[in-house]
């Protein structure tokens, strides 16, 4: 396409390049606007211009359009005279046709606040979500920091486990070290620093030593050097290099005996400490892996290359304090450190000035001291002392966390008074640390609160709370990693360490003069095709109407729900209404001027995530918090406050239901958490059928036409952790914690489905009405997507699962839009990345398996920088418009050609006009089948910096890069032949027009509990033949043989007979008893059953369930057992 071809500006009219009313204007980027690019001298040329008799203001000077073009023409020379002319109208606001110089300069001071403001609103980072690391570690990580030379991080816990990350956050390798001094369990880890320089990296340790290990081997973790014999133990390591001389370096540690001790080294990069030569005679000893270092033989000067030196920085007469943090600063030339006393809670040691750092401080031979010592230091006095600090040599501030609270900003030459206080920390603050390229300090708390600062400000910006790991209190350890790639993007990562756990939190990349639509991220973008304007809401409940055809604002509410989120936004059938809900619960119904006629109360007063609001005609339904739809009836619409009535169809789900769609006449569909689809009747309100082919679980067989195929899940895909949704603890069944966003739905590449929580949810459910007068056929007529970014087409009258396929790779969960021809389907993902796929003949005949091929991509552009929370389509001039809304702030409207029309709240205003794609541009979806099942799409859209120039240097390039390889490959030609063989099938026959069937004549699907069968005409009955009764009724002749007589039981038995094991023990006793003396115990044993015993002068009853009282005689019952034996007179 040439480069004359605007998207736009209509192709056909050929007045377009020669009438400049009708070109469309360029989107200048704000640091080029004119008043931008005004200066202090400009303005007091316009001024004193201004101030000159005149008939305006105060008899001041008043100019017209053509007066004001023409006068800064020969003031300024900055600008054209159309930019002149466009500065006028943003001006004259009232259009009254006349400037003069109070306009003029109250114009200048409110451009100047909006650019104060966005400056503001961009320094403010922007994190992505927390990720929680799989820790090898069993004990307090001690600290966290990066390897310049291996590009990874490495984590040491107290325990001695070493595990090393790269900057894909992914465990490289862990390893466990210690020493031979002591054994494993009396041994911990204080602090540990990387030796950049000379890719060593140095540990401390409760033995009194420090180990200095190398870290070339990929393979080992060889120590080399061990400096033994400390006088106290080692809390904290610092190490510096020289960047001009390799050679010179600087080792200092921090100890319990309050000391700061310090090794200088002047052959770094050769050897840190030097060997010992052999013996004579004998062969130098390659192999020795570790030479142990004492720390007197450093103090007299053994080795040549190092020298050592301490002072007492903390230390009292009556109080020793331990050393919680060390640092040496090259532009100070000083060692800074800290502790938790108040009279020392932070000290500086000041060197002498311009001395090389090779030089020894305080060597001692002998009796004789041939250097300099330090000449002094500084002590600040802090109440309750200091847990950390860090210096900022740009800004020359010293930042203290104090055990008070407080976070104290402190000149290093001035310690009578803190150059500032940043106060709002309920706990003690546990470590801070400058953000060198933004001029901030982060700051974090005892209590989980991480806190952003502006330093030149002294005001907290940015609050970060609720979002790290609940539990008791624990030790954290903060690193902010600033650094670059080698591609020069910069990292901007924050981690923070709970006991043993890791955590990191990136920043998102900052976009500079981005435009923003709504201060807070916007939830909602709707088409209104009534007043032809887009509605949108953020989660501040701010409601705005912007102009489709110009991108106006036109009218602005706020505070919709007070001070709850907003959640969703919808509009009635006749578009004059607007549905909001909130995390409160509550559902409020708006009129187009800001009227609230209806508060709806979902939850009963408690608070709820309200998902989705479907509007129909007599009826409105609320769901996403629980796991049943919540119905509000027409007829109620009397009173402000308006009560649910009941669903008749009661609960079906078992997971929390997130989206509805709906098709007339009455097909209602619901997706839930768990992947489960529920069609429901809306008349009876009551479920039909159930497509769970795809949900997490097997349900069990139902009575009614229920699907349950016991499939496994969709493919593994790799996907990285909300459509916010929050169920209340009652509605939820789930064991671990849902995601609270889509965004959070990511995992890591080589994960499964079942392995991330949202990987079944479903976000959105959209029916294809084009398609309902064949849904009875073999077409898909619904479409889900939601987690791992699936896209799933379903006939809901067989119940069938017809295609599904990854529509955005990585990219977690997606949402969708599609037009009212059901032509195209539009998916974004949380990347804020959006593609448009052609569907008019997609799943359109009977499969019998399902498809796992992508319909053709049409587009794929990148509108956001967050996450893509709602798509809308709609049709403007002949133009297919995509209007989107994101977490970055803003409201984007494109086409589906992939070319941008503007943001709203953009400073220039734009036309929309037709558009005709050329040839090339109609067939790109045939270049891109041969990378589908990649998903290794053409992007169409220019870089970011393109993407500031105009759009006709945007199509021509666009153009220009694209490779086309169909015709030339055979790759291409055997797809080429493939899409023909599917274009060619044979279409579906016709449905006979038999008068008796309703739903013949009408198209629906079948109602009932047969309509998921498949019916055809009976076959043609066989005249019947009877049976030959002769052949089967025949008499059958008296049979002689007789069965053998079975034996008796008692002549077969062989066991012997035991009546002591038959018979219990008070039985025989009583036996015994009647006997007599000597006599045998043997009575009637058929006698004993019938209750009577003779053979004497009484009888006696035996009565299980009695127990009468007799005189005379009197039986002992057995232990553990009832009396049911009593003797009777």
């Amino acid at each position: 396409m040439s480069s004359s071809s605007s998207p736009t500006r209509s192709l056909k009219d050929p007045d377009s390049m020669k009438s400049p009313d009708r070109m469309e204007k360029k989107i200048i980027p704000i640091d080029q606007k004119l008043e931008n690019r005004l200066n202090m001298k400009d303005l007091e040329k316009l001024q004193d211009a201004f101030m000159t008799q005149g008939e305006g203001y105060d008899n001041r000077l008043s100019l017209n359009k053509a007066q004001f073009c023409e006068a800064l023409s020969i003031l300024l020379k900055k600008g054209s005279k159309q930019e002149y002319a466009d500065l006028f109208d943003k001006i004259d606001v009232t259009q009254e046709g006349t400037v003069d110089w109070d306009k003029f300069a109250s114009h200048m001071l409110l451009e100047f606040y909006e650019k104060d403001d966005r400056v503001k609103s961009t320094q403010v980072p922007q994190w992505k979500d927390l990720k929680a690391l799989p820790s090898p570690h069993k004990e307090v990580v001690q600290r966290v920091r990066f390897l310049k030379n291996t590009n990874r991080y490495v984590a040491i816990s107290k325990e001695g486990c070493v595990s090393m990350w790269g900057t894909d956050l992914k465990l490289q390798r862990s390893l466990k070290t210690g020493t031979d001094s002591c054994k494993a369990r009396d041994l911990w880890v204080t602090d540990f620093v990387p030796l950049q320089n000379v890719n060593k990296i140095a540990l401390a340790f409760t033995s009194k030593e420090i180990a200095i290990y190398d870290l070339s081997s990929k393979l080992e973790f060889n120590c080399q050097y061990k400096v033994q014999g400390l006088p106290y133990t080692p809390l904290c390591l610092d190490y510096w290099s020289n960047p001009n001389n390799v050679n010179e370096a600087i080792l200092v540690w921090g100890d319990v005996g309050g000391y700061i001790n310090i090794i200088f080294f002047t052959s770094a990069n050769i050897a840190l400490f030097e060997r010992p030569p052999a013996p004579a005679g004998e062969k130098q000893v390659w192999q020795e892996p570790c030479l142990n270092v004492p720390i007197s033989e450093i103090l007299i000067g053994k080795y040549k290359n190092s020298t050592f030196t301490k002072y007492a920085g903390h230390r009292e007469e009556s109080k020793v304090e331990w050393v919680r943090e060390v640092l040496y600063s090259q532009y100070l030339e000083c060692f800074i450190s800290c502790s938790t006393s108040t009279n020392h809670a932070v000290v500086i040691g000041w060197m002498e000035k311009h001395t090389a750092v090779n030089q020894s401080i305080n060597v001692t031979r002998g009796a004789v001291s041939t250097k300099k010592e330090i000449q002094r230091q500084s002590e600040f006095v802090i109440v309750q002392g200091v847990n950390s600090f860090d210096y900022n040599e740009q800004l020359n501030l010293i930042a203290t966390a104090g055990v008070n609270n407080h976070v104290c900003l402190w000149n290093p030459y001035v310690v009578s008074k803190p150059n500032g206080v940043l106060r709002g920390h309920m706990a003690s603050v546990v470590q801070v640390q400058f953000i060198k390229s933004r001029g901030q300090l982060i700051s974090f708390s005892k209590d989980k609160v991480l806190r952003i600062w502006d330093v030149q400000l002294q005001v907290c910006i940015q609050r970060l709370a609720g979002m790290f790991p609940k539990g008791p209190e624990v030790q954290s350890k903060l690193y902010f990693d600033d650094g670059k790639e080698r591609s020069g993007v910069d990292r901007n990562r924050l981690f923070i360490t709970f006991n043993y756990q890791l955590t990191a939190l990136d920043m998102k990349v900052e976009i500079k003069d981005r435009i923003m639509s709504h201060e807070k991220p916007i939830v909602t973008a709707l088409y209104n095709t009534v007043y032809n304007q887009v509605i949108s809401v953020c989660q501040a409940g701010t409601i705005v109407m912007w102009m489709i055809d110009t991108g106006q604002k036109v009218k602005q509410f706020n505070s919709s729900h007070g001070t709850a989120e907003v959640t969703c936004l919808s509009q009635d059938l006749s578009e004059t209404r607007l549905f909001t809900g909130s995390t409160d619960g509550t559902v409020k119904v708006w009129d187009f001027n800001g009227h609230c006629y209806h508060t709806l109360s979902c939850s009963g007063g408690h608070p709820a995530d309200v998902g989705q609001i479907l509007i129909l005609k007599r009826q409105v339904l609320v769901v996403g918090w629980a796991k049943y739809i919540t119905v509000f009836r027409n007829n109620n619409f009397r009173d402000f406050h308006v009560e649910p009535a009941d669903w008749k169809g009661g609960q079906e789900h078992v997971e929390d239901i997130l989206c509805v769609a709906f098709v007339s006449p009455n097909i209602l569909a619901s997706g839930a958490y768990d992947g489960e689809i529920v069609v429901w009747n809306t008349n009876s309100e009551q479920a039909s059928r159930h497509l769970s082919q795809r949900s997490r679980k097997v349900l069990k067989s139902r009575t009614k036409s229920t699907i349950v195929i016991k499939e496994s899940g969709p493919p593994a895909s790799s996907i990285p952790e909300d459509q916010e949704s929050k169920p209340p603890d009652d509605s939820s069944i789930v064991t671990k914690p849902r995601p609270k966003s889509r965004a959070l739905s990511r995992v890591s590449e080589g994960s499964n489905d079942e392995q991330n929580e949202f990987g079944l949810a479903i976000s959105k459910l959209l029916f294809l009405e084009t398609r309902k007068t064949n849904s009875s056929g073999h077409c898909a007529n619904l479409v889900s997507c939601g987690g791992n970014g699936w896209v799933r087409f379903w006939n809901t009258s067989k119940s069938q699962l017809m295609a599904e396929y990854v529509a955005h790779l990585h990219a977690g969960s997606i949402i969708m839009a599609t037009d009212k021809k059901n032509q195209y389907l539009v998916t974004g993902d949380v990347d804020g990345v959006i593609k448009v796929w052609e569907i008019l003949e997609y799943c359109m005949h009977h499969v019998d398996d399902t498809i796992q091929t992508p319909p053709p991509l049409k587009r794929q552009f990148h509108p956001h920088q967050d996450m893509i929370n709602s798509i809308d389509i709609c049709e403007r001039n002949d133009r297919m418009l995509v209007i989107s809304s994101s977490s970055d702030c803003s409201v984007a409207v494109w086409d589906i050609y992939g070319n941008k029309i503007g943001v709203f709240g953009q400073d220039e205003h734009w036309r929309i006009e037709q558009y005709i794609p050329g040839e090339e541009l109609q067939n790109l979806d045939e270049e891109n089948e041969t990378a589908d099942t990649k998903d290794a799409t053409i992007c169409l859209t220019p870089e970011k910096d393109e993407m500031k120039e105009s759009t006709d240097i945007m199509d021509e390039q666009s153009v220009d890069y694209r490779i086309n390889t169909w015709d030339n490959t055979v790759l291409g030609k055997d797809y080429q032949e493939l899409r023909i063989r599917k274009r060619e099938r044979r279409q579906p026959g016709t449905i006979p027009n038999l008068p008796y069937l309703h739903w013949e004549r009408t198209g629906q699907a079948p109602a009932g509990p047969y309509s998921a069968l498949q019916t055809s005409e009976l076959l043609q009955v066989e005249p019947l033949v009877k049976p030959d009764a002769e052949k089967y009724f025949l008499d059958r002749p008296p049979s002689t043989e007789y069965l053998p007589k079975l034996p008796v039981l008692a002549d077969t038995l062989k066991t012997a007979f035991d009546e002591k094991s038959l018979f219990p023990k008070f039985i025989l006793d009583y036996e015994l008893l009647r006997s007599g003396k000597g006599k045998t115990a043997r009575g009637s044993v058929h006698h004993v059953g019938s209750g009577q015993v003779a053979g004497s002068q009484k009888t006696y009853q035996f009565s299980p369930r009695k127990n009468k009282t007799v005189t005379g005689s009197k039986l002992k019952p057995v232990a553990g057992r009832k009396n049911s034996v009593t003797a009777q007179e």
